[in-house]
């Protein structure tokens, strides 16, 4: 049996809350209950700059490339891995702004996972 002092005791709630706050936090950038940081309006202009043209070669109407059956991505987790990954593969290197402003247009225009 582990006994604790009065003092510790009344420590001992006051860290609890601290570890569920940091862990929260860790966590809130990637649950689907994150508000997504990014700018869509930027996002669109990016998108049609540095997007479209993979998608077009690709699809008739680049647009069903987010509404084919069945999708690729379908989750914003999934989202948030699928554009950076596209970045990559495509040589577009956008920076981790411009990634979270693509996501963030996708997610308004097309995919509408909640947040």
């Amino acid at each position: 049996m582990v006994l604790i002092s009065k003092r510790q005791h009344f420590k001992l709630p006051a860290l609890r809350y601290l570890v569920f706050a940091v862990l929260t936090m860790g966590v809130a950038g990637t649950s689907s209950g994150a508000m997504l940081l990014g700018d869509s309006a930027n996002g669109k202009t990016i998108h049609d700059e540095k997007c479209l043209g993979c998608h077009s070669a690709k699809f008739k109407d680049p647009a069903q490339i987010y509404l084919r059956s069945p999708r690729r991505v379908n989750t914003i987790e999934g989202l948030m891995k699928q554009v950076p990954f596209c970045s990559k593969q495509t040589g577009a290197n956008l920076n981790e702004q411009e990634i979270n402003d693509v996501i963030k247009y996708l997610n308004e225009a097309y995919y509408k996972f909640k947040q």
